[in-house]
């Protein structure tokens, strides 16, 4: 039995599009200087590639990868969307805006100056600025009737010179930004170990190089201590409060009795009282509370991890210092995620709105403060794909509305659309888990499957037109994005030291979230040898997401 496999991919689509996407993330995983390509890039160069040989898949692939990538991106940012303004967010803002803004008078200004058509010129915003939510409102004006084109242009030629522009810019965009974020701070004899010292030490965040040591000593365990003269006639209160509220007592036990400890508990001669606390905290306790006990009674508790979501309006805007964890829980915070990003963790961290918290202590007690501060990450595990397909009937049907003024007509478009509904849904879920819920692996999961189908598409159905492309303004077009993507760094640096007064490492982090480049954040991250950056990153990367996205719409528009 023969198989001829390029006739099969030609005559099934779904196979070439699933091998494409497969290529693509084995393309993904090649490190160049140590940076893996990613997979986003690796599926972009296996559909044009594909693509260049003749092999295309229906139009319908890329309008619903896109739709799925832009209302995931809504959801993901709309816990911290609006919660984002409580430490340094209205400066993170303002920095996503210099950028975005930056880049998109470059791209018109490269445009007009070197003659570009208005397709390739939306591809070079995007691809300069290593924005796919910039491609994808691009492509959506075009579809949805927005953009703004003469007679004699063809939309289907449009759409592929703004998936060729993308293309041809993405990769320089990508390797000139990580050129420069290594190279910038040595320019500018910027030494960035020590500036994120000074803002870890300032804002009381745990340095990388002492992670591994502080996360043993603040593993939470559980002992038994035999009351000492000290404590006798004392309150568990005013005990606590004597030893500085190292850690939280749990059960006492009194001749052959086994009491539930309370506050107002009067701690009597041979009391044995179970404490959970830190390793740290234990050595300290052996010292200064009385004689450790062993006893199966007071010991039999299962000490458990969980990721928390903070959705409690009392706790957002609080320090996890503030709020007192260990000694109110006998639990310890070891790690922080925001919009998907590792933070270092600070004891005077403000806590957001959809923030995750690993949190570490007695189960009994993690279950009450996962009630008190929102709830627990894995519990969630199904998703609401009803409030799922309702949002992106909803964002479809918002973005096809127009408002007239006089002659002009003015709608968000389908990207816009769904990018709203898709905040607000994932805001409002943050208040209430049980509407709209979309756990974090299935966000990822939709997210990714989106992005993956939309860059396969868009590869495919630009990979004929590439070489062609490429040889009429390919140089040229390369040059202009070089420039938008360098321009705005420099730009959004001495903006954000000059007027925003930023520390150099968070800044660096803060533009690599403007430019929404992850690859770079582990750059700077590195050449920190601090997680410092990460705290800027994920300030600017939810508005960042948001304005590339209409930027692409606006830059069909005009």
């Amino acid at each position: 039995m023969e198989i001829d496999i390029l006739k099969l991919l030609e005559a099934n689509k779904m196979l070439l599009l699933f091998l494409v996407i497969g290529i693509g993330y084995v393309a993904g995983n090649i490190r160049i200087g140590g940076i893996p390509v990613g997979s986003t890039i690796g599926v972009l160069l296996a559909g044009l590639l594909f693509g260049h040989f003749g092999y295309t898949v229906p139009q319908g692939v890329a309008t619903f990868g896109f739709a799925l990538f832009i209302f995931s991106v809504g959801i993901q940012a709309g816990p911290t969307f609006f919660g984002a303004f409580r430490e340094d967010g209205l400066r993170y803002i303002v920095l996503a805006a210099i950028v975005a803004v930056t880049g998109f008078s470059l791209a018109l200004g490269v445009s007009k100056l070197i003659g570009l058509d208005a397709g390739f010129t939306a591809g070079l915003l995007a691809g300069a600025l290593t924005s796919t939510p910039t491609l994808a409102g691009a492509q959506d004006a075009v579809n949805s009737g927005l953009a703004k084109l003469s007679t004699e242009m063809d939309p289907q030629m449009v759409l592929q010179q703004i998936s060729v522009g993308y293309a041809l810019t993405y990769i320089v965009g990508t390797v000139s930004l990580i050129l420069i974020i290594h190279f910038l701070p040595r320019l500018l004899h910027i030494d960035l170990p020590v500036a994120a010292r000074n803002y870890a030490k300032e804002r009381g965040i745990l340095g990388r190089r002492h992670r591994v040591i502080d996360e043993a000593d603040m593993l939470p365990i559980i002992r038994a201590y035999r009351v000492g003269e000290q404590g006798v006639g004392k309150t568990v209160k005013q005990r606590g409060a004597e030893i500085d509220r190292k850690g939280k007592a749990l059960r006492l036990r009194r001749d052959s009795k086994i009491l539930e400890v309370k506050d107002d508990t009067e701690l009597m001669e041979d009391d044995v009282i179970s404490l959970i606390a830190s390793l740290k905290d234990h050595q300290w306790a052996k010292d200064n509370l009385g004689e450790e006990v062993l006893d199966p009674g007071l010991l039999n508790y299962q000490i458990a991890s969980r990721e928390i979501i903070i959705i409690d309006r009392h706790i957002v805007g609080k320090s996890i210092q503030e709020l007192d964890i260990t000694n109110k829980y006998g639990c310890i915070a070891s790690n922080i995620k925001r919009a998907g990003i590792q933070l270092p963790l600070s004891k005077r961290l403000l806590l957001n709105k959809g923030d995750i918290l690993q949190i570490t202590g007695e189960e009994e007690q993690l279950n009450r403060l996962a009630e008190d501060f929102g709830h627990i990450e894995e519990e969630v595990e199904e998703t609401d794909l009803m409030t799922f397909a309702f949002g992106l009937v909803g964002g479809l049907l918002l973005g096809m509305s127009m408002i007239k003024i006089g002659t002009i007509s003015i709608g968000l478009g389908t990207a816009g659309g769904l990018l709203l509904v898709g905040i607000v849904i994932g805001y409002v879920s943050s208040i209430n888990p049980t509407f709209g819920r979309v756990p974090t692996a299935a966000r990822y999961m939709l997210m990714e499957l989106g992005l993956t189908l939309f860059m396969a598409a868009v590869g495919l159905g630009a990979g004929g037109g590439l070489v062609e492309a490429f040889l009429s303004v390919g140089p040229i077009i390369l040059l202009g994005g070089l420039l938008v993507t360098l321009t705005p760094v420099f730009v959004g640096y001495l903006f954000g030291v000059k007027v925003l007064k930023l520390n150099p490492a968070l800044l660096l982090g803060s533009i690599t979230g403007a430019m929404t480049s992850t690859p770079s954040l582990n750059i700077v991250t590195n050449a920190a040898k601090s997680g410092v950056p990460a705290l800027g990153y994920a300030g600017t990367y939810t508005f960042a997401n948001v304005m590339l996205t209409f930027a692409g719409t606006l830059i069909m528009i005009l």
